[in-house]
């Protein structure tokens, strides 16, 4: 036996091993179909909890032979396929190139064994190699010794799971697998794929699939871009992602496609182009936030799958109301005569197709039944909205005593103002829920960003740290605090020297929030000021420091004076260290206060993110009762998505699951 070890950097094959689940199963899918395997198995072996105890890719390709062991477990970025095009025997097109593969397995488990039987002089042979979680980057190789079977092939165990992943077990797993293989399938249909027992089988649940050229101007390079769009359509349901491909179809990354509108159509995007295989092997396919070119790209992409779907909808439409038509539940007979019924027919058809779609009751009806609901929806098309059924259900199942309350308050107000209150609660509540899971969840916390993500999401949502609160300054300096200030306070005072901090340093405001206090004896106002440190960082000696430092700053220049202003600082994030905790937890002041001045003017806390949220979801707590609105995990990322997309980590975006699910 020997051992060999990668020479890079531990923390930079702890990032290669954290992947999603599944994704980590892919990889080690395309291993055995990059050295020619036909038949690739998956088996996943429960423990009597019903968890994940082993799992195993089996493959008849052509192993690894001994003689290269060394080299393919001893390299990184040094991988045996680098610098070739096609498989060895089958001559297909090679998924992987950058030899990283094989840690993606040390996501799923802390034990992974890869056992290779080769063909070599006419004889076959076989050997393992172990590699193990808390030694990433070494590997054991056994002896080499003769193998009784003539078949060669490879097969990886991976075990010692320390998180259970339902998320790898059921058809879901399946479907995902299937989008990612999709398009190698289309092209080598001697391949065979099992994935626990079910043969991924794209063609059977492709519903529809067509293909956009097009090409976009590199800005700062010479030479275009020319890319494929394949749009799949499946007919089961299934998330909607796209992939970045290289030009044969071999999916490289994955991100979510934006806001489409596309109802009753479950997808998949893929982008093809040699341009993502010159990202992956340069390693900057990750930083699309960085790269203009790859925005372009990205931008076009989501514009077809609109115009797509658009056209889709259409013709979708045409055949749904032909049915209709037939069946004579359609409630126009004559053709429009004018403009004003053409487009009042144009209107009903979008409207009643919508119905259709998100109603399987309307669609499962009788003829009568249809004819009904949609004479009903012709006569007061124009004063209701599309869900006109669901609404009409829920207003007349209510008690009697409910519907005079709704007429009583609907004599107060409009339906439109209690719906948008409704809206509100039942948005912040997702809202808080899906902030949560950003903030605490191990994966999330980990990628999410201080500045350009978290800050920016927290900038829109004052309300977390108070009603009353509103956003007054957003990443400035001291300086710029001390003049929107004085604007508040309306005292006209001219600012020519900085406010600085202890040190002549100037510093940078995260928040600065600011209210009307009622008083008897006339409107006093608080700031409250925010910094915010990502949630893997934990609130130090020097975060304390940092914060004290604007406290001060404002205690000692003059100019914050005499405007009966409160100001309040506050350090946020997941925890703190034991001198910070112990500094903040003082017999004489309440937990939490750092410093107060001796007027009481000036108050410095620190705070974790989990008292800021229970308090918060306290003040919500009545508004969620009365509505009886519970918001989940996926309703908190759905809204955050939806939201603010931009600002999320490329996890949040991509799934409603994380790598621990």
């Amino acid at each position: 036996m020997k051992r060999v070890a990668v020479s890079v950097q531990n923390d930079y094959l702890e990032r290669m091993s954290k992947t999603r689940p599944i994704n980590a199963v892919a990889e080690l899918v395309w291993n055995s179909l990059d050295a020619d395997a036909d038949l690739v198995k998956v088996k996943l072996v429960e423990n009597d909890m019903g968890g994940l105890e082993k799992l195993t890719v089996s493959d008849n390709g052509n192993g690894l032979e001994y003689a290269l062991a060394e080299q393919a477990f001893g390299s990184l970025g040094g991988s045996l396929k680098r610098a070739e095009q096609k498989s060895r025997r089958k001559k297909r097109f090679l998924h992987g190139r950058q030899g990283k593969g094989r840690f993606s397995a040390f996501a799923l488990g802390q034990t992974v064994e890869w056992n290779s039987k080769f063909k070599a002089n006419g004889a076959c042979s076989k050997f393992s190699v172990l590699g193990k979680r808390d030694s990433l980057g070494t590997f054991e190789i056994d002896d080499c010794e003769s193998a009784s079977s003539t078949k060669p092939g490879m097969s990886v165990v991976v075990s010692d799971f320390d998180r259970n992943f339902p998320s790898l077990l059921g058809d879901g797993a399946v479907q995902t697998l299937t989008e990612q293989f999709a398009l190698y399938l289309a092209q080598y249909r001697d391949v065979v794929i099992e994935y626990d027992g079910k043969v991924l089988d794209p063609f059977s649940i492709v519903q529809h699939s067509a293909d956009y050229p097009y090409t976009i101007a590199r800005k700062d390079a010479p030479g275009d871009i020319h890319v494929v769009l394949t749009v799949v359509e499946w007919k089961v349901e299934t998330e909607r992602i796209m992939y970045f491909c290289d030009a044969e179809g071999l999916t490289l990354k994955q991100i979510s496609p934006g806001r489409v509108h596309a109802p009753g159509f479950w997808f998949t995007a893929y982008l093809k182009s040699a341009y993502f295989r010159e990202l992956e092997q340069n390693g900057t396919i990750d930083l699309d936030e960085l790269n203009p070119d790859l925005g372009n790209v990205v931008e076009v992409a989501r514009v077809r799958l609109r115009d797509h779907f658009r056209k889709r909808a259409a013709e979708t439409a045409v055949n749904v109301v032909e049915e209709w038509k037939k069946a004579k539940v359609y409630p126009y007979e004559a053709e429009p005569r004018n403009i004003l019924e053409q487009t009042e027919r144009q209107v009903f058809d979008v409207v009643a197709l919508n119905l259709n779609s998100y109603s399987p009751e309307f669609e499962k009806s009788d003829p009568d039944t249809k004819k009904l609901v949609l004479k009903l929806l012709k006569t007061v098309l124009g004063t209701n909205p599309p869900e006109l059924q669901q609404i009409l259900a829920s207003v007349i199942d209510l008690p009697d005593d409910k519907q005079k309350d709704l007429a009583e308050l609907l004599s107060k107000t409009t339906l439109q103002a209690v719906i948008n209150a409704a809206k509100v609660v039942t948005s912040r509540l997702d809202f808080l829920k899906g902030i949560e899971h950003l903030i605490f969840d191990p994966e999330m916390k980990e990628r999410l960003l201080e500045r350009k993500q978290l800050h920016r999401i927290l900038a829109a949502e004052p309300w977390i740290f108070g009603e009353h609160y509103h956003i007054a300054v957003d990443d400035e300096s001291l300086t710029n605090l001390l003049k929107k200030h004085l604007e508040l306070s309306k005292r006209e005072v001219d600012v020519y020297e900085p406010v600085l901090r202890e040190g002549g340093r100037e510093g940078i405001v995260d928040l600065m929030l600011s209210k009307i206090v009622p008083l008897p004896r006339g409107d006093e106002r608080e700031h409250l000021v925010i910094e915010l440190k990502r949630p893997s960082q934990k609130i130090d000696a020097e975060v304390a420091q940092q914060i004290k430092s604007y406290a001060m700053a404002v205690v000692g220049d003059e100019r914050f004076k005499n405007t009966k202003t409160r100001w309040v600082f506050w350090a946020i994030s997941n925890d703190l260290t034991a001198e910070v905790r112990e500094e903040a937890s003082q017999r004489d002041r309440p937990e939490g206060i750092l410093f107060q001045s001796k007027t009481g003017d000036v108050t410095v806390w620190v705070k974790t993110w989990a008292e800021v949220l229970q308090e918060c979801e306290g003040r919500m707590n009545f508004y969620r009762r009365q509505l009886e609105y519970t918001a989940s995990q996926a309703s908190g990322l759905a809204h955050l998505r939806a939201t603010y997309e931009k600002y999320l980590p490329d996890a949040a975006k991509a799934s409603s699951t994380t790598g621990s699910t």
